[in-house]
């Protein structure tokens, strides 16, 4: 659930430059449509100024509009990753309330809500014939969670990578549409 967590927050981050470059581009092709207009004399600049500005402000407020929604959503996600968190603490906990008195026996270093349930579940499934079965059956299963949860990083690690490459690449884009635009621009001015 962390690494979904960790995954919104990248999404938010992605949604925020996709939406600057979407108002870049407006801002690019209103600016772009009012230079066609510099030619006429004064009324020209005019409307060169007035496509302008407008383009700069719809750019802005497309751009921020749509990251706020998806910025909501994300952030909607994450309260439901939370609240599903505390439901299963509080369901751990609550195996561990109602046992206590039963896990009396149990070595207090497993006196956890985590350790408890799994101790539990083995020893009613009858998976262990001993209470030392048992912990070792545990420390097995710890283990494992440990490796998979380092696995689990290293994935989330990879995609960063990608993701940052991916970014690397689109800004790539973005540079060479704003040299042919400016290069457009360049020469609409000459003529």
């Amino acid at each position: 659930m962390e690494q979904q967590g960790n995954t919104l927050a990248e999404s938010i981050k992605k949604a925020k430059t996709k939406w600057i470059i979407v108002g870049v581009v407006i801002w690019a092709i209103g600016s772009f449509i009012g230079r066609v207009f510099v030619g006429i004399p004064v009324v020209g600049t005019v409307i060169s100024a007035v496509f302008s500005i407008g383009s700069i402000y719809l750019g802005y407020r497309v751009g921020s509009t749509r990251y706020k929604k998806e910025q909501e959503s994300v952030n909607s996600e994450i309260a439901k990753l939370q609240a599903q968190i505390e439901k299963e603490k509080g369901y751990a906990q609550q195996i561990f309330d109602d046992h206590v008195e039963e896990l009396a026996f149990l070595p207090v270093d497993y006196w956890y809500p985590m350790a408890t349930e799994y101790l539990m579940k083995v020893i009613q499934a009858k998976r262990a014939n001993t209470l030392g079965e048992a912990i070792d059956k545990f420390e097995e299963q710890l283990h494992r969670w440990k490796i998979e949860e380092a696995n689990a990083q290293m994935i989330a690690q990879q995609q960063q990578q990608t993701a940052h490459l991916a970014s690397i690449k689109t800004s790539s884009k973005i540079s060479a549409a704003a040299n042919v635009t400016n290069t457009i621009f360049n020469i609409a001015s000459r003529i």
